[in-house]
């Protein structure tokens, strides 16, 4: 059985995990950027593409990173946008799926941002001079870790702990014939 995580956005990345194996499949990003596609149009393609993924993976179920009010109004209603096409787009086709809470893959990827005191070393460094928040340095750290997987890209590292949080921690139940 077929997992399919998604970190969803504009640009965003997915990763198809194997259930009982543990392990990634498949995985990739995806930009659609604000020169060549409205939001709408955005809304459309990434539907596309997880009807597409959920085809040719034999995807049983897919979950996607569920999305918090933070300082930006505007991104957190783009977002509940992109969600809502999401769901009617598993509605639609009868796919099983859920939201993860970014807490909880973070927490057992260990890949939380921490304090500057709980950070150690090399992450430090690395987020400093990346620019990048410590949560994102750590997925990233972690995914090249515990699958050998090297990408500077937070939304595939983030989308590769949120599948290996789900085959770890979700019970899904198999109805195969």
């Amino acid at each position: 059985m077929n997992i399919l995580a998604i970190d969803q956005a504009r640009a965003g990345a997915w990763c198809v995990f194997n259930y009982k194996n543990k392990s990634p499949v498949a995985y990739s990003t995806f930009d659609y950027s604000d020169k060549k596609y409205t939001y709408a149009q955005v809304l459309v393609q990434i539907g596309d593409l997880v009807q597409k993924l959920m085809n040719d993976y034999g995807i049983s179920a897919v979950f996607i990173e569920d999305i918090q009010l933070r300082q930006n109004v505007d991104s957190f209603k783009k977002l509940a946008q992109l969600q809502g096409s999401l769901i009617s787009t598993f509605e639609r086709n009868e796919y099983l799926y859920d939201f993860v809470p970014p807490s909880k893959w973070q927490n057992y990827c260990n890949a939380r941002g921490r304090t500057a005191n709980e950070v150690k070393g090399k992450v430090k460094e690395i987020a400093v001079s990346s620019g990048k928040k410590t949560s994102k340095q750590l997925s990233i750290q972690f995914v090249k870790e515990k699958f050998e997987i090297e990408t500077e890209n937070d939304n595939l590292s983030d989308a590769i702990c949120m599948g290996y949080w789900i085959v770890n921690n979700v019970n899904i139940q198999s109805h195969e014939i």
